[in-house]
């Protein structure tokens, strides 16, 4: 198991941080950066917040939690079938094209069936319809009180 300071390592590393200047950018010593590292205190919820959007991850990503699913079925698989006439913000696997809305653009779920999500989305003023490839699919946050 991959411990909280082996991950920050990794990503410091990843992202040519040196300890002072991650540090700098969380808002702590170094001296208490190299303590997490080196696993011998751990970050504050709110430190690994800081860390988690200063690397561009989700918390759960940072402590290696594998919150993944895998719906193997997806016939029987009322998670998606629940998702029809919700509004969605759709997280796509980067460098799609042909699909010209963002993870910030609200979407209703018109339909789904085994291998695609039918939303309509609002661009300027014309609603779009489009069928979106559940594989490409990351991430799906349903999303009140917006309308599409």
């Amino acid at each position: 198991m991959t411990t909280i300071g082996s991950k920050i390592i990794e990503l410091r590393k990843k992202h040519n941080f040196t300890q002072e200047r991650l540090a700098e950018k969380v808002g702590v010593s170094r001296q208490t950066l190299s303590s997490w590292e080196s696993d011998i205190t751990s970050p504050t919820l709110a430190q690994a917040n800081v860390l988690a959007k200063v690397f561009k991850i989700s918390l759960d990503e940072l402590a290696d939690n594998d919150i993944e699913m895998e719906c193997k079925d997806r016939s029987q698989n009322q998670i998606f079938h629940n998702l029809i006439e919700q509004t969605c913000y759709l997280t796509l696997i980067d460098d799609i094209l042909d699909i010209d809305f963002t993870s910030t653009t609200p979407v209703k779920v018109l339909s789904v069936n085994d291998d695609f999500i039918k939303v309509e989305y609002r661009k300027g003023k014309k609603i779009i319809m489009k069928l979106v490839d559940m594989d490409l699919i990351i991430a799906i946050k349903v999303v009140e009180g917006v309308e599409v």
